[in-house]
């Protein structure tokens, strides 16, 4: 279940994004964006701290987002939701020496709360 959260997640924002940038004659300019991309972010949750440390930042970028997409006539539910977990790390601003598992057990916590 874990990994088909993210994969179907992924496939579904990947359509999101390339409808996003459809909308604003981009699409080409996305597609080359992303082949020079490197990701590894499932294999490596080391990063975690990063992602948290940032996502003070990323929260309100990811409103700008859904703001976007509704303009376009797109689904916001997922850049709406991802801005709702990233405000579980607003604590962890600019802390990136934060160990991975601190980063995971954030998210369980603010779950709980």
């Amino acid at each position: 279940m874990a990994f088909a959260s993210y994969q179907k997640a992924a496939h579904t924002r990947a359509g999101i994004a390339h409808a996003l940038a459809d909308a604003h004659g981009v699409g080409d300019q996305l597609t080359a964006e992303a082949e020079i991309m490197i990701s590894a972010i499932l294999t490596d949750p080391e990063y975690l701290p990063s992602v948290a440390a940032r996502a003070w930042r990323w929260a309100a970028e990811m409103e700008e987002v859904a703001d976007t997409l509704r303009a376009a006539d797109l689904p916001t539910d997922m850049a709406e939701a991802t801005a709702r977990v990233l405000a579980f790390w607003e604590q962890d601003k600019d802390r990136y020496d934060l160990p991975a598992v601190h980063a995971l057990s954030q998210l369980r916590s603010e779950m709980s709360s």
